[in-house]
């Protein structure tokens, strides 16, 4: 028969059969680009505090910018910025290592390689800052909506349960009002280990090159999986690696292609990773010697059982807000409460799963059965002594085990074989709405005591209704259409829609600093202020400062200058420190901790220069008498007057 005349319905299914399994890919990467294109994210980058003028805001933004991230908006997205104004340029803190390992920042030829979307944020004085602050912002995600369904697919033959799952991640609570850290880890590790998956199969078909381009791919973005936030990584990041192994491993091939396949990557993924680590081995080392995090060890223990299974109940955390000094983003779960209804239809005896769903479900059920120990067991000093693992805090543990939840949910689901019978999906549908009913009322107890009953039962029913339809018709589109949705009106509200970077770069006063950073890394210099936002600004303009973040560790040869006897090391020598100066006119410093993350130096500015003369200018929030400093100028920040000195040292 001549095409011409292929009935319709034969067309269709056939240009679907060559141009579907592609759309996985075109989908979420035209999304990408429109997005980048705009310059659209949801950082909290436009919260009032980074604002010239709060009550002019410069820019578009839809929503409020959150607070309470402080981490995101006042140093990773800094960092970022950064390093699209200096274009590559040092502009080191004299005080700190470089924090470039942790914000996934190349520092040398292989890091530019594995940290390639850092590597493109040097083209600052070729293209839009917001275009390329974007590409960053959005490529885990990116990674995550085509890497997680091509996994689902390799897997389970399946696209929607994987697509499901990557809604799940991004839209639940410990993400969003997380900025995307569980993203930025699982974003790349699911694309690693879908290139993994493809490459084993490549070789299996003579399809060398192909193989070898995927398992050099695999290991680049595998290897991205310590350099972030560590105690997430290894809850959400290693079991999906471990679950692809053995993927692998139960693929229907040889056992030598196996585990020549297998060896292949995990080389690929050690000599990458060896490489990143020994390019930062002088960061990595201050970090490792650290009073903290380097001596912390952790062991698990009970958290409350509203924080680890209340994750449904959180749709509200916008409207009522965390009581006390817990913040959102330490309260913030994910759908803990999917492995439970794992393991109740497991006992139903409907799954129909093989070897190599089998291969992948069975390490990530287990990684989030363990997780849920660590987090509502008490562990003791055995705890203590399990290496890697006493790296995770309790809490910790049960923000990232409703990830794995996730994805285990989502395994099981697409080889689950539904009965006509109601009673296992009704069962299933109670059990969830009921542990959601009580983590609820839970919270309401200490740490939600403005969520309402009602909200209590709207979350309950939602989540039972959710599971009933998940478990009901498991092959249909609609259920899990309906669920995704869901969880976007959970959450979607609670990061702003911010086109541009705001005052950072739009502003005045970021226009005159971004002119001063440019001498400053000219001459050597370094500037300090007495105010957290000023800090923020300065990093944003690549205006190298001692008051900044220090991320990883401290350079103890000059806070040995700041602090010759050693007597406050155990204030500077940790890691994820603030350093903030308060100007007086005492000719002695005197040191404080107000939290276990800040360090704050009081005394004249001129004593500082005087033991580290690479100060030169101050930002002070009042005016200061000093004898060493001339006044330059005045600038607006925060709503508030700002002022500008030069330290001349004799």
């Amino acid at each position: 028969m001549d095409r011409r005349e292929t009935p319709r319905g034969n067309t269709v299914r056939e240009w679907w059969q060559v141009w579907g399994p592609r759309a996985v890919f075109a989908g979420p990467t035209i999304a990408y680009i429109i997005l980048v294109l705009l310059g659209v994210t949801n950082a909290n980058i436009g919260v009032w505090m980074l604002r010239e003028n709060p009550a002019e805001p410069l820019g578009l933004q839809f929503g409020q910018s959150q607070a309470v991230r402080s981490d995101e908006y006042g140093t990773e997205s800094p960092i970022w910025l950064s390093e699209m104004a200096r274009g590559g340029e040092s502009a080191l803190n004299p005080l700190t290592v470089s924090n470039a390992f942790f914000a996934q920042i190349p520092s040398g030829i292989f890091s530019s390689i594995v940290f390639l979307d850092g590597t493109l944020l040097r083209l600052g004085n070729l293209l839009p800052h917001e275009m390329l602050f974007a590409m960053k912002w959005w490529l885990p995600s990116l990674l995550l909506f085509i890497g997680l369904p091509v996994w689902f697919r390799q897997i389970t033959g399946q696209l929607r349960w994987g697509y499901l799952a990557a809604v799940l991640i991004f839209f639940a609570p410990a993400s969003m009002w997380w900025s995307g850290r569980p993203v930025n880890t699982l974003g790349f590790v699911a694309a690693g280990c879908a290139l993994a998956i493809f490459a084993t199969n490549a070789f299996e078909r003579r399809w060398w090159t192909r193989g070898v381009v995927a398992v050099l791919g695999a290991g680049v973005l595998l290897a991205r999986l310590p350099t972030y936030y560590q105690p997430l990584a290894i809850v959400i990041g290693v079991p999906v690696v471990v679950a692809t192994a053995v993927v692998i491993l139960c693929l229907r091939t040889s056992w030598r292609h196996r585990l020549v396949s297998l060896g292949a990557i995990v080389l690929s993924g050690l000599f990458w990773t060896g490489l990143l680590f020994w390019e930062a081995r002088d960061a990595v080392a201050a970090g490792l010697s650290t009073l903290y995090p380097g001596d912390r060890r952790s062991t698990g223990g009970p958290v409350e059982f509203g924080r680890v299974f209340g994750g449904t109940n959180y749709a509200w955390l916008e409207a009522v807000g965390p009581s006390g000094a817990t913040f959102e983003t330490e309260l913030a779960t994910s759908f803990n409460v999917l492995i439970v209804i794992v393991v109740l239809l497991f006992t139903a005896r409907r799954w129909r799963g093989g070897r190599m769903q089998a291969g992948a479900a069975i390490p990530i059920v287990a990684a989030t059965l363990f997780w849920l120990s660590w987090c509502t067991i008490s562990w003791g000093p055995v705890g203590e002594l399990l290496p890697i693992i006493n790296r995770v805090p309790d809490f910790r543990a049960a923000q990232g085990a409703g990830f794995l939840a996730t994805i285990a949910f989502c395994l099981f689901m697409a080889q689950w074989r539904p009965s006509r019978r109601v009673a296992v999906p009704l069962t299933a549908a109670a059990v969830a709405g009921g542990i959601s009913a009580y983590a609820g009322s839970s919270l309401q107890l200490e740490m939600l005591p403005g969520l309402t009953n009602l909200m209590v039962w709207v979350s309950a029913i939602i989540t039972a209704g959710a599971v009933f339809l998940l478990v009901r018709w498991p092959t249909s589109w609609l259920p899990p259409l309906l669920t995704g949705l869901a969880a976007v009106a959970m959450t979607a509200t609670a990061t702003p829609v911010l086109f541009g970077l705001g005052d950072l770069r739009d502003s005045d006063t970021a226009k005159e600093f971004l002119a001063w950073g440019d001498t400053a890394r000219a001459e050597g210099t370094v500037w300090a202020s007495d105010d957290g936002y000023v800090d923020a600004l300065l990093m944003s303009t690549a205006t190298p400062s001692l008051s900044s973040r220090q991320q990883i560790g401290p350079n103890v040869e000059n806070w040995m200058r700041l602090d010759p006897t050693g007597e406050h090391e155990d204030m500077w020598n940790r890691g994820g420190l603030h350093i903030q100066f308060d100007w007086t006119d005492s000719a002695a410093l005197e040191w404080s901790m107000p939290s276990p993350d800040m360090v704050v130096i009081s005394g004249s500015p001129c004593v500082v220069a005087d033991r580290i003369p690479e100060l030169k200018n101050v930002v002070s929030s009042q005016p200061l008498t000093d004898g060493c400093l001339a006044l330059i100028d005045e600038l607006p920040w925060s709503g508030r007057q700002h002022y500008i000195y030069e330290v001349a040292v004799p």
